[in-house]
């Protein structure tokens, strides 16, 4: 059965999509990023199907949707396929054509995506939290610096809810 080297060079609304068979690119398509356009796309695509992307924003997203409508995905690091595919032009057809090829060769290093929705939300907002931790501290510490520059100094835990 022959496989199809699909690259997709993902944006907010359009995703630029090509088709590679041995070394050709034999499709090229623009479609809008959604994925009932994305699916439509690769219900048109013959045989073995084999997706990349790079991991962006919406990479979650477009593997937990996608996934069940290839035969493989993968969800790539974009700043190891700059090393390996940075010569020549560079726009989203061609970059799209560049995923394919990296693909089939085998060089794209795949980053870890979660199938359970749940999971990816605590990651969320455990996230959150910690942002939240870090944009604290930076104000306690901006409000010590501030009483520093007029000679006074803020006792430890003087500015926490700890005491």
């Amino acid at each position: 059965m022959v496989t199809s080297y699909i690259g997709a060079d993902v944006d907010s609304k359009m995703t630029e999509l090509a088709v590679e068979h041995n070394g050709e690119i034999v499709c090229r398509q623009r479609v809008e990023t959604s994925i009932v356009a994305l699916k439509e796309f690769l219900a048109d695509v013959g045989g073995r199907k084999a997706l990349s992307f790079e991991e962006g924003p919406m990479a979650d997203w477009l593997y937990r949707n996608l996934k069940d409508s290839v035969d493989e995905l993968v969800v790539c690091d974009p700043r190891r396929n700059k090393l390996i595919a940075c010569d020549g032009d560079k726009d989203d057809p061609i970059d799209a054509g560049k995923l394919a090829e990296l693909h089939r060769g085998g060089y794209l290093r795949a980053v870890y995506h979660s199938d359970s929705v749940e999971r990816v939300l605590l990651k969320q907002w455990v996230g959150l939290y910690h942002d939240r931790v870090k944009d604290a501290v930076r104000q306690v510490n901006k409000i010590r610096g501030r009483c520093r520059m007029h000679g006074l100094r803020a006792p430890r835990g003087f500015l926490s809810n700890s005491n």
